[in-house]
């Protein structure tokens, strides 16, 4: 009796030690295949680990020059929109200098469309970047000043270079962080897309002035604002936005939005730039329209591939 119950303990632990290798020896082959992803989606997972090495994609000068070829180019490193929108890959970190000077020339409305969405996508994403990096050190001192903590001179002398940097005379830590947010992705590419004609414009593709911004010039006459590249108009559009007396009200419900829900909904908060055109509400009417007419909200959710470095090569 006793014999038959030891005998049958030893074959259980025999059967569990043999279940346990199994197991074990799965997960080790397991371990080894590549991951199920979407095609293209290869670029983003290589580098979604800080120890692994950045990964570059390659784009010839006379592919951003040229709007087929630039299509054909962000096809090639897998800047799919559809996967970004639905949050399946990042935006890959291509800062284009301007937008192809043919992209008016596309046949397909579509086209034009999506490859517009592509070159300004991620500018509009890394100058949020910036900001978002200011905006987590402001918030970081804003809990060590509720704390009772002293300020060092460092983060004191940083402070007063971003209030004056925002045009904030007092440096007041809580009315920085009204000044000091990112602009919503879906709202800053409705207002590119309906001042720059989905970016066919002469000015938008002659001078970068994709908001169609004004400014004043040496001769005192007022005119569209010449910008050396796409990167330096977003950052004037968001600088704009965050710091000009007739966007209060925008910063104002920004700020609202940021206490009680938590984000931001550019819907909502286009209301808010009725000043931003002579049109008034009609002006609010059609952003809302280009932004629910294209899905836009679907991109607020997008995050650069940090990783990710494009290298714009001279030869041909």
């Amino acid at each position: 009796m006793h014999h038959k119950t030891r005998t049958s303990l030893c074959n259980g632990v025999l059967l569990a030690m043999l279940a346990m290798f199994v197991v074990g020896l799965f997960a080790l082959v397991w371990s080894g295949l590549p991951s199920p992803r979407l095609p293209g989606e290869h670029q983003t997972v290589a580098v979604a680990h800080g120890s692994l090495p950045p990964v570059t994609y390659t784009i010839r000068q006379s592919e951003t020059r040229n709007a087929q070829m630039l299509q054909a180019a962000f096809d090639r490193i897998g800047f799919d929109l559809d996967a970004v929108s639905q949050g399946y890959i990042s935006v890959p970190r291509v800062l284009l200098a301007s937008l192809p000077p043919d992209l008016d020339r596309l046949d397909a409305m579509d086209a034009r469309r999506v490859l517009f969405l592509r070159t300004l996508l991620p500018v509009i994403l890394h100058i949020n970047d910036q900001i978002g990096v200011d905006r987590q050190k402001l918030l970081m001192i804003k809990a060590a000043m509720t704390r009772g903590e002293t300020l060092s001179a460092t983060d004191v002398q940083w402070i007063l270079a971003l209030a004056d940097n925002y045009d904030q005379p007092d440096a007041d830590v809580d009315v920085l962080l009204k000044k000091v947010d990112v602009i919503p992705p879906s709202l800053a590419l409705a207002q590119a897309i309906e001042e720059s004609g989905w970016g066919t414009s002469r000015i938008a593709r002659e001078q970068n002035a994709i908001f169609g911004q004004f400014g004043q010039g040496a001769s005192g006459d007022w005119d569209y604002r010449n910008f050396a590249s796409l990167t330096e108009a977003v950052a004037s559009y968001a600088h704009n936005l965050n710091t000009h007396r007739a966007y209060r009200e925008f910063r104002q419900m920004r700020a609202r939005m940021r206490a009680t829900r938590g984000g931001i909904d550019s819907l909502e908060l286009s209301a808010t730039l009725h000043r931003y055109s002579e049109r008034g509400d009609d002006y609010v009417t059609t952003l809302r329209a280009i932004i629910r007419g294209n899905a836009l909200e679907d991109f607020d959710a997008a995050r650069l591939n940090l990783r990710s470095v494009a290298t714009i090569l001279a030869s041909n």
